[in-house]
């Protein structure tokens, strides 16, 4: 079977903070033949994980790492990839998957991602992106 995993599952799997809710998950994963992970519920993973149980960048980092490494699991891996790129350079993670998602829907046309986050537009203009300053 395939499965779509929500948010709640990601972190009942990674928190392990109610055994019988990681149970159901271990089992549910491990019978599923494709585990199709959104990119909007890595963003919330990664909120979650942030705001919620305080974890570290780099810990966070790790944890989506494992689940782009992990062979039945289907994540849109260049999205992810970009918002790790972001996350490790102290930034936010959705906001990189915020600028690869609008370029790749421009399908080639030039665009500039455009924000008042100073720190997002600088590290986006590091990593290549064209931006817009307000």
């Amino acid at each position: 079977m395939n499965i779509i995993a929500d948010t709640n599952l990601l972190v009942r799997f990674f928190i392990q903070d109610d055994e019988t809710q990681f149970s159901k998950v271990s089992e549910l994963f491990e019978k599923s033949s494709t585990i199709i992970i959104p990119t909007n519920a890595i963003c919330e993973l990664v909120w979650v994980l942030s705001y919620s149980y305080r974890l570290q960048k780099q810990d966070i980092a790790e944890i989506i790492r494992m689940l782009l490494n992990t062979d039945n699991v289907l994540i849109k891996d260049a999205e992810v990839e970009f918002g790790l790129k972001m996350l490790e350079q102290n930034g936010d993670f959705a906001d990189g998957i915020n600028a690869i998602s609008g370029i790749q829907m421009t399908m080639g046309q030039e665009v500039a991602f455009a924000s008042f986050d100073k720190k997002a537009v600088k590290i986006l203009r590091n990593l290549g992106i064209n931006v817009v300053e307000l």
